[in-house]
């Protein structure tokens, strides 16, 4: 992987970023539309990733904002949050 920026990484296949719902690092595959900016980015569509059993993380990335859909399964769900910076 190479940083892009503070909030994302590029590394084959997609871009990835933390995920403060999951604690996690989600990937946006290459073929999600990106506008470029490192540091508010946006991406279209929305991106829905799903594990286990019952876990789903739902969100539109938009201008630096992660926009959880309300069928995410975990505490973020339905709430707008600022796309942090990879933890240290």
């Amino acid at each position: 992987m190479s940083l892009a920026g503070l909030k994302l990484y590029r590394a084959q296949g997609g871009w990835h970023h933390f995920c403060p719902g999951c604690q996690s690092i989600h990937r946006l595959p290459d073929g999600w539309r990106f506008d470029g900016n490192l540091e508010s980015p946006t991406f279209t569509p929305s991106f829905k990733h799903s594990w286990g059993n019952k876990m789903i993380c739902h969100y539109f990335l938009t201008a630096g904002q992660l926009v959880f859909c309300s069928d995410s399964t975990h505490r973020l769900a339905g709430q707008s949050v600022a796309l942090p910076e990879f933890p240290g």
